[in-house]
């Protein structure tokens, strides 16, 4: 069932239930109105004992009120002492129960000569009952036709709302539809640049911005994927033309001097290295944008004297400083240990032979500062997108990816990385991460 057939349906449901619930309180009101007069005009002739004393029922024709309504005295034990209008009613337990005494007066229903009768049993007040009774003929047909009256209207009404509902349905939707032909179009297309119109600030205005937000992202996702596999593509080719050159070369080992053959394979490990650590980044990326590692309490002191601990192996040439204090953050522990040894390796990187890399540690901060040749002006705006390198980096081991890292760990922890050249030469970098509250 489509949506505008669920809303009309819903429509003309809703209006079927609110006027059925207004017809039967309108039935029942009128009723109770038709039976209640029905009830005063009996009291009226009960309240007029001299009605009973006429003995012509010619000139009782000629009597308000007293027109076709049945008349007739009953005595203590239940008998009729006298019946007018020709016609008798019956003597039931209410009008004994009135001439026994143990109430004053007593309506009920009869039929009499198969038609419904409505009857008045009251004390005459020297032992006898006034009974009488008037026929319901004209209030069961009163009724019936304003029953055949509320089905028409109800019918009516019911219609005229499926038919608005309709095409209410269809205006309300219509927005809805062309959200659902836009995404068929993408699907079939692959087209992320085809939009469609926001028709204002209501919800499906706003459907309509989201999927359009939607769009956006995905296309910028994708234009992201295809820049990373030509970059990824572009730096892979480097290492594995010279593997290739160099195995093709140990290939014939035998024509080879020793020390010519040792330094290919030197070379050769060496690049695999360099092809190990550029698909380890490209996976730490990948697995960053696309799998979630649970947060939990992570104190930045102890990451940053384990990443210390195993640069000052990895760099023996550079002499590592540390200063810190306890910093609790929330946030995930493997992926805050990588941008902080990314950060640690890049300045070790930079740092010439017995030059100091100053470490510290303070309230959700790790500041990392070389003393090497400093970040130039127009490297700054670059040094965090994949791939970037420097002119004077080329010469340097390293994918591009490290910072790129750093950048999109910030990021996932609601922080922030910035780079800037230090007071004195040298690069500063500052990894700033939201404090844990309990801190």
């Amino acid at each position: 069932m489509t949506l505008r057939t669920r809303v009309t349906v819903a429509a003309g449901f809703a209006v079927l239930l609110a006027v059925v619930a207004v017809s039967v309180v309108v039935y029942v009101v009128e009723r109770g109105n038709l039976r209640g007069k029905i009830d005063d005009s009996l009291r009226h002739v009960t309240a007029q004992p001299h009605l009973f004393s006429v003995q012509s029922s010619d000139a009782l024709r000629d009597v308000p009120l007293v027109r076709d309504v049945f008349k007739q005295v009953v005595e203590r034990d239940g008998s009729v002492v006298s019946v007018f209008a020709g016609r008798r009613l019956p003597v039931t337990g209410e009008v004994l129960s009135v001439a026994r005494g143990e109430r004053a007066e007593a309506f009920f229903d009869v039929e009499v000569d198969g038609a419904p009768v409505r009857v008045l049993a009251r004390s005459a007040g020297d032992g006898t009952v006034l009974e009488v009774g008037r026929s319901l003929s004209e209030v069961e047909q009163a009724l019936h036709q304003l029953l055949l009256t509320l089905a028409v209207i109800t019918v009516a009404a019911v219609g005229l709302a499926t038919v608005v509902g309709r095409l209410v349905a269809a205006a309300a939707v219509a927005p809805v539809q062309r959200v659902a032909e836009a995404a068929d179009l993408v699907a079939r297309t692959r087209d992320l640049s085809h939009h469609i119109a926001v028709p204002g600030g209501d919800d499906l205005g706003r459907l309509a911005a989201s999927f359009n937000t939607m769009l956006d992202a995905l296309s910028e996702s994708l234009a992201r994927q295809h820049q990373l596999v030509a970059d990824a593509s572009h730096e892979l080719r480097t290492p594995l033309a010279t593997v290739r050159t160099n195995v093709e070369v140990l290939a014939r080992a035998d024509e080879l001097p020793r020390e010519d053959r040792a330094m290919l394979i030197r070379d050769t490990v060496a690049q695999i290295g360099e092809l190990t650590r550029l698909v380890g980044d490209l996976v730490e990326l990948a697995r960053g944008e696309g799998q979630e590692e649970p947060f939990a309490l992570v104190d930045l002191d102890e990451v940053v004297r384990r990443v210390v601990e195993i640069a000052r192996r990895d760099h023996p040439s550079v002499e590592l400083k540390v200063e810190s204090e306890p910093a609790l953050v929330r946030g995930a522990f493997g992926r805050l240990t990588r941008a902080v040894s990314n950060l640690i390796d890049n300045a070790a990187k930079w740092s010439p032979p017995g030059a100091a890399v100053e470490i510290a540690v303070r309230a959700g901060m790790v500041i990392v500062r070389d003393h090497g040749p400093g970040i130039d002006a127009a490297d700054l705006p670059h040094v965090f997108e994949r791939f970037y390198r420097s002119p004077n980096a080329r010469t340097l081991p390293g994918s591009g990816l490290g910072l790129a890292i750093v950048k999109q760990v910030a990021d996932h922890h609601h922080g922030t990385v910035t780079a800037t050249t230090a007071t004195g030469g040298g690069a500063l970098f500052v990894l700033r991460l939201p404090v844990d509250s309990r801190t």
